[in-house]
């Protein structure tokens, strides 16, 4: 066995020798130092840049709402709609997920905020009010 061991070792030494050495890529490559400068903003670019964060800033200041505002926009769906509707149409989503339902003095605020931001107006019938959406609150909702 130790004569099998030893005539294997002598055969990889030959073939060692015999065939040349194979070159790396990293052996050929020479790498060199690069000096990185940083990119500085013009003055146009920079105000370029305020402009358009001021107009986003001015378009968005509407549009923020919240999740519960946003909720009782889409229950009306185009229609006029009695304070107690609402109240129904908007729990009605709400009670079975566990979410208590809005209370009257809730809802009247947060159709206030709706009413103030221009997504809906309301008139009085009957001694009561009925909301309905404007374009801006029908533009939202679709």
């Amino acid at each position: 066995m130790k004569k099998n061991e030893d005539e294997s070792t002598k055969k990889d030494d030959e073939e060692g020798k015999t065939k040349p050495k194979k070159t790396v890529a990293k052996d050929l490559v020479e790498l060199k130092h690069v000096e990185v400068k940083k990119q500085e903003i013009s003055p146009e670019t920079r105000d370029l840049a305020q402009t358009l964060k001021e107009r986003f800033i001015e378009q968005d200041q509407f549009e923020r709402l919240t999740n519960d505002e946003i909720t009782i926009l889409e229950t009306f769906m185009g229609k006029r709609l009695f304070l107690e509707r609402i109240a129904i149409i908007a729990n009605q989503s709400r009670i079975p997920l566990g979410i208590p339902g809005f209370k009257k003095a809730e809802l009247e605020k947060i159709l206030e905020n709706l009413e103030s931001k221009g997504y809906i107006e309301f008139a009085v019938v009957n001694e009561k009010n009925v909301y309905f959406l404007t374009e801006r609150g029908k533009y939202r909702v679709q």
